[in-house]
C-alpha cells in the first residue's frame, strides 16, 4: 500500500506547510486598512515569502547538498513555527515583511526536502503516484492556509490567525520525530553554461513564456480579488474572503487526471490551450459577475491553470534528453518569480487602472501565452528533441 506512515507524515507536513504561504491572502484587504499600506505594498506580503523559492534552484543547491531530510524539516519547521508565533509581537508594517521573508528564507528548504521524503518513503515502482499525492497535498495546503486565516481572523483577530498557524506546524514536527525512514536532500543547482545552453532552445523559451504569463495573470486575480470584493460588499470579513478560494481546490483533480485529458487530446499543444481556454473564459467573466459569479469563476481560472501547470511541467520533463535537472530548477524558479511578480505589480495596476482595466491588460498577456503555445514544436513527437534556435 502506498500510503505508508511516513509518507502520511511527510503529506501532512506539506498541507501544514504550504498552508503558511497563503495564509494572509484573504486578509490583504484587512491588513492594509489595518497598517494604511496601499494594495500594492499589501502584495509584498506574498511577494517577499515568494522569491526566496524563486531563487532557490540557483542559491540553495551550493550549500545545502546531502542533508538528511528528516534533520532538515526538524530543525526549519521548528523555526517556522517560532516564526508564525513572531507575528503576535508586530506594531508596523516592516515588521511583518522582515517576518515573511524570514519565512521565505525557510520554504524552499522544506518544500525540496518534503518532496524528497515522499519520493524516498515508497518503492521505485510507487514514485510517480507519491508525487502525485504530494502535489495534490500543495494544493489543499494552499486551500487550508487561505481558510485558517480567514476563519481566526473573522472570529478574533489577524495576530491570532498567524499564531494558530504557528502551533499547527507543531504536529509535523512532532511526527517527523517519530518518523522511521530518511534521505538526503539534492538541489539541483544551475551554473550558467546549462542554464544558457538550456534557453538557447526554442522550445523551453517558449514554454517558460507561457508559464510565467498564464502564473502572473493567475496569481494578480488571486491577489486583487479580494480587493475587489471588498470594493463590491464593503462589510466582507476574510472568512467571507476565504471562500473565494473554494475553486483553488479543483486543481488536484485537474493535476490528477491531466495526462488523461491531454491523451483523449491530439497533443499537449491542444491540452494547453484547452486550459489557457477555460482560463481565459473565467477570467473574462470576471467583469460580470457579483460574489457568487466570482466563486464560481475561480473554479474555471484555477481548472485552466492547473491543467497547463501539470502539461507544462510533463512537457518539460518529457523533452528534456539532456539537463534535467537544470530544466526543472529553471522551471521552479520561473514559476515562483512570476508568482512573485504576479503578486506585487497587479496591485498597482489595480490602483491605476481599475477592475476592468487590469482585466483586459491580463487577457493581452494570455494572448501572449496563447501565441508562444502555438509557437511550439510540434510536442506530440515523442522522439523529436527541441529545435533550437
Amino acid at each position: 500500500m502506498i500510503l505508508t506512515r511516513n509518507l502520511v507524515i511527510a503529506l501532512i507536513a506539506t498541507i501544514i506547510s504550504f498552508s503558511t504561504l497563503y495564509i494572509p491572502q484573504p486578509m490583504l484587504p484587512l491588513l492594509a486598512d489595518s497598517f494604511g499600506v496601499s494594495v500594492g505594498e499589501a502584495g509584498l506580503l506574498m511577494t517577499l515569502a515568494m522569491l526566496p523559492l524563486a531563487v532557490a534552484p540557483v542559491v540553495y543547491g551550493y550549500f545545502l547538498q546531502a542533508i538528511p531530510a528528516r534533520l532538515m524539516l526538524i530543525v526549519a519547521l521548528g523555526l517556522l513555527a517560532l516564526n508564525q508565533v513572531c507575528f503576535y509581537l508586530v506594531e508596523e508594517f516592516w515588521q511583518m515583511l522582515l517576518l515573511r521573508f524570514l519565512q521565505g528564507l525557510l520554504l524552499p528548504a522544506i518544500f525540496t526536502a518534503l518532496m524528497t521524503y515522499c519520493a524516498s518513503t515508497v518503492p521505485v515502482t510507487m514514485v510517480r503516484r507519491a508525487l502525485g499525492f504530494y502535489i495534490g497535498a500543495t494544493i489543499l495546503g494552499g486551500f487550508c492556509g487561505r481558510l485558517v486565516g480567514g476563519i481566526f481572523a473573522s472570529w478574533f483577530d489577524w495576530h491570532t490567525a498567524f499564531v494558530v498557524m504557528g502551533l499547527m506546524q507543531l504536529l509535523p514536527l512532532i511526527l517527523l520525530l517519530k518518523a522511521e525512514s530518511d534521505a538526503d536532500i539534492n538541489f539541483a543547482r544551475l551554473d550558467r553554461k546549462s542554464v544558457y545552453r538550456v534557453l538557447g532552445e526554442r522550445n523551453y523559451r517558449l514554454m517558460f513564456i507561457a508559464l510565467a504569463s498564464v502564473f502572473f495573470v493567475f496569481s494578480g486575480i488571486l491577489n486583487i480579488i479580494p480587493f475587489h470584493l471588498r470594493d463590491l460588499e464593503p462589510g466582507s470579513t476574510p472568512l467571507v474572503i476565504s471562500m473565494l478560494y473554494l475553486g483553488y481546490l479543483i486543481g488536484a483533480p485537474v493535476s490528477f487526471c491531466s495526462d488523461r485529458i491531454s491523451g483523449k487530446l491530439r497533443d499537449e499543444r491542444t491540452g494547453l490551450l484547452l486550459g489557457l481556454g477555460i482560463h481565459a473564459c473565467g477570467l473574462v467573466m470576471l467583469l460580470f459577475v457579483a460574489f457568487h459569479g466570482l466563486i464560481l469563476m475561480m473554479f474555471l481560472l484555477a481548472a485552466g491553470f492547473f491543467l497547463m501547470h501539470a502539461l507544462l511541467s510533463g512537457l518539460a520533463n518529457h523533452i528534456a534528453s539532456e539537463h534535467r535537472g537544470v530544466v526543472n530548477g529553471l522551471y521552479v524558479s520561473i514559476y515562483y518569480f512570476s508568482g512573485a511578480l504576479g503578486s506585487w505589480l497587479p496591485g498597482y495596476l489595480y490602483e491605476a487602472l481599475a477592475w476592468r482595466g487590469m482585466i483586459l491588460l491580463f487577457m493581452l498577456i494570455l494572448v501572449v501565452c496563447a501565441w508562444s503555445i502555438i509557437r511550439f514544436d510540434n510536442p506530440a513527437s515523442r522522439g523529436n528533441p527541441p529545435r533550437k534556435p
